[in-house]
């Protein structure tokens, strides 16, 4: 299948997201044009420029799933509800990072493999006694696989939308599951991009921005398709599509329902391009305003999302001068292109801010619960989702 992107949005020039970065590395830091592009003919959106996945996924990749427990309960549901659909096989778990989801398989007694090319988290995980296969997914991994028995589900959360060449992951998918097992998976969902304006999902491991559409054209030659669907929260809001062979898992009423709601891509597109410029417009004119009224601000969680706030909003630490996080690989380093300095969160407390521009908008509720302190002593979350507001 062949893809040509028109390109829609541009973000400009952008660094690695999850590229944080000591001083001594300012002076070669890596940049590249971030464009969204659709392609009429496949329903495909996704990035026109790439960035090569040696310089994204490596030994010094700075996401741990695990340091978030609300990413533990949701892994620990999902596995629970896919139980009927792993039993009588190998679960393969596309991009299993620290292992918090093989965790539970090994739990529930299920044989699971996970397909981590980021050395520093496979280790992590396969000190934890999982079997994981360090490097992309291709053919040799599917033989290796292929070679340990008959593979009953293969999973991916959130990793399905960093494969530059997706055509060709859902050939290696499909050749694992066969006639009889089932692809499911979760990644942002464009509608939920649109409809809270949550640009921030756009960034350099995100290649694709998922629609039910796009993923049936690609996997319709294979005699596969998307048979169920799901609405979940995580992320700010996904679709679990579950993909199995047509003759054996017809599709369900949720998926024409879904379906029905993706018409006029490119006018939401349109929609979306014009409502990122007038959120950055509206965040930067909040924050100076709270700035001139003397407010101390700071932020609270270095992720990659706020990467591409700050770099495309313009915020460097003139406006935020620090990000509190938890995770240590992260402390201690800079935001990338804006080098804001990164602190431990126990920094959170200590400088106890007016305004914390909340990067981590996702995860309010668990945030919200660590940090009580915050708003009872009269704290305030500041946010871009679905528009820039205090909390």
């Amino acid at each position: 299948m062949e893809i040509k992107l028109n390109p829609v949005i541009d973000f400009g020039r952008m660094p690695i997201a999850n590229a944080f970065l000591t001083p001594d590395e300012f002076a070669t830091e890596y940049f590249y044009q971030m464009v969204v592009g659709f392609d009429p003919a496949t329903s495909a959106i996704g990035l026109v420029n790439r960035v090569p996945p040696e310089k994204m996924f490596h030994g010094q990749y700075a996401f741990f799933s695990s340091t978030s427990k609300g990413m533990q309960r949701h892994f620990r549901a999902t596995a629970e509800k896919l139980l009927p659909y792993a039993k009588g096989g190998i679960v393969v778990e596309m991009g299993s990072n620290d292992g918090i989801m093989l965790e539970v398989w090994k739990e529930l007694g299920v044989r699971a493999v996970g397909v981590e090319p980021s050395a520093n988290v496979a280790t992590v995980s396969r000190g934890r006694g999982h079997w994981v296969i360090e490097r992309f997914m291709d053919d040799k991994t599917a033989d290796e696989i292929l070679s340990a028995g008959p593979v009953s589900l293969v999973y991916g959360a959130n990793v399905s939308c960093h494969i530059e060449d997706f055509p060709e992951y859902a050939r290696l998918v499909a050749r694992l599951i066969g006639r009889d097992g089932v692809f499911v998976f979760e990644d942002p969902y464009f509608l939920d991009i649109v409809e809270k304006t949550s640009y921030d999902q756009v960034y350099d491991e995100h290649v694709w921005y998922f629609t039910i559409s796009f993923i049936n054209n690609v996997f319709a030659p294979m005699g596969l398709h998307v048979f169920d669907c799901e609405h979940i929260d995580v992320h700010g809001g996904e679709l679990r599509m579950y993909v199995g062979h047509k003759d054996k898992y017809p599709a369900k009423p949720a998926v024409a329902e879904w379906l029905s709601r993706e018409g006029d891509l490119e006018g939401k597109l349109a929609l979306l391009d014009t409502n990122i410029k007038k959120s950055k417009t509206e965040l930067r004119d909040l924050l100076l305003k709270l700035q001139k009224e003397g407010k101390k601000i700071g932020g609270f969680g270095a992720s990659s999302k706020g990467v591409i706030v700050c770099n495309y909003c313009e915020i460097g630490p003139d406006l935020v001068p620090y990000i509190t996080d938890n995770t240590p690989i992260k402390q201690r380093k800079f935001y990338p292109g804006v080098h804001i300095p990164i602190v431990p969160q126990e920094e959170f407390s200590k400088r106890a801010p007016d305004i914390a521009v909340l990067f981590a908008w996702n995860h309010l509720k668990e945030i919200d619960e660590s940090q009580a302190w915050f708003r009872q002593g009269g704290g305030r979350w500041v946010t871009h989702v679905p528009t820039p507001r205090i909390i």
